[in-house]
């Protein structure tokens, strides 16, 4: 009997040659939706998913409504990523539908993302660029990161690997977590506050939290507010975690120094957004902070893993907490 499986994780075709042994074996049909979309809507699932025991996903729109009308087929939604606020939980628990993600599967590579990014901002360098292009020769001051204090909010993976990257560079590091990890902080020099503590000293914040009710608007006027003169904020987390009205006005205020941002509320942008990503002093780019080649790799195949897992009967590995 054939496993149809829907794929809309585009990795997954850079390992096929791989796992197709393997596959084909299992009697796995991989289904490739014929569509130029990074992330599926609704209506498109709801075509599309019915008799598949499983999916490869990006964050499409797995509501309550595509849930229920793929069982009892559907399985297992395995996401390329970790992150899995696009899915309806409590649908899949209903369904006894499995969810997964990749977690460890890309922080070094997002962890790298952060701290271009924060170099980019610091001296400035997407501005240079775009004015040489533009057929000027302009040298545009930026500032020194030594000395300077990065705030990191989260400290799971790529927080700390942020902050270890940080290190090299002579930031001080202050950090906030609800969990806090106070071995790690003692051993790697970090400092623990209170978020609107470290919002009020840190010249650079780097965002690194999962999108929840408790973190929605984590950054907001208040915080933006009392970040010292010339602050940036740094977000390659998750869109909702910052107050974007919020931002647009801090910036153009004038007191911070700008924004880079990987990630934004609406994806891809709406209307209502593009004064902010427009604004000289925000540097956006496409939520591909976790978009490295090998850990693209490494996330197909973990997600490859967990539908033979689930084909041949085992309950998957990397299954969201929600739902263990």
């Amino acid at each position: 009997m054939t496993a149809r499986v829907l794929v809309s994780a585009r990795n997954v075709r850079l390992v096929l040659g791989e796992y197709e042994a393997r596959l084909r074996a299992a009697g796995v049909d991989l289904v490739f939706p014929d569509t130029a979309q990074v992330t599926l809507t609704e209506a498109q699932l709801l075509e599309m998913l019915p008799g598949c025991v499983a999916a490869v996903s990006m964050p499409d729109a797995y509501t309550a409504r595509v849930i229920e009308a793929a069982t009892p087929t559907l399985k297992l939604i395995a996401r390329s990523g970790v992150g899995y606020d696009s899915v309806d939980l409590n649908a899949a628990r209903a369904h006894g539908v499995w969810v997964t993600t990749t977690v460890g599967s890309n922080h070094d590579a997002v962890a790298d993302y952060t701290l271009g990014l924060i170099l980019d901002l610091a001296r400035r360098i997407t501005e240079t660029v775009q004015s040489a292009r533009g057929g000027a020769w302009q040298r545009f001051p930026g500032f020194e990161l030594r000395g300077k204090v990065l705030g990191i909010v989260g400290t799971g993976r790529v927080g700390r690997e942020v902050a270890a990257r940080a290190k090299g560079f002579g930031l001080e590091i202050v950090a906030y977590d609800p969990f806090p990890n106070h071995g790690w902080a003692e051993s790697a020099g970090v400092t623990y506050l209170e978020v609107d503590e470290l919002f009020a000293r840190a010249r650079i914040v780097s965002l690194h939290a999962p999108s929840m009710a408790s973190t929605r608007h984590l950054a907001n006027e208040a915080r933006l507010a009392s970040m010292p003169e010339g602050g940036c904020l740094i977000n390659t987390a998750r869109g909702e975690l910052v107050d974007e009205v919020a931002l647009l006005a801090a910036l153009n205020a004038g007191r911070m120094w700008g924004a880079a941002l990987d990630v934004v509320a609406d994806e891809p942008p709406t209307a209502a957004q593009a004064a902010l990503i427009a604004h000289p002093k925000v540097i956006t780019t496409s939520h591909c902070a976790g978009a490295a080649v090998e850990a693209n790799i490494r996330a197909a195949a973990m997600c490859l893993d967990e539908v033979l897992r689930v084909v041949g009967g085992e309950v998957p590995l990397h299954v969201v907490p929600e739902l263990r």
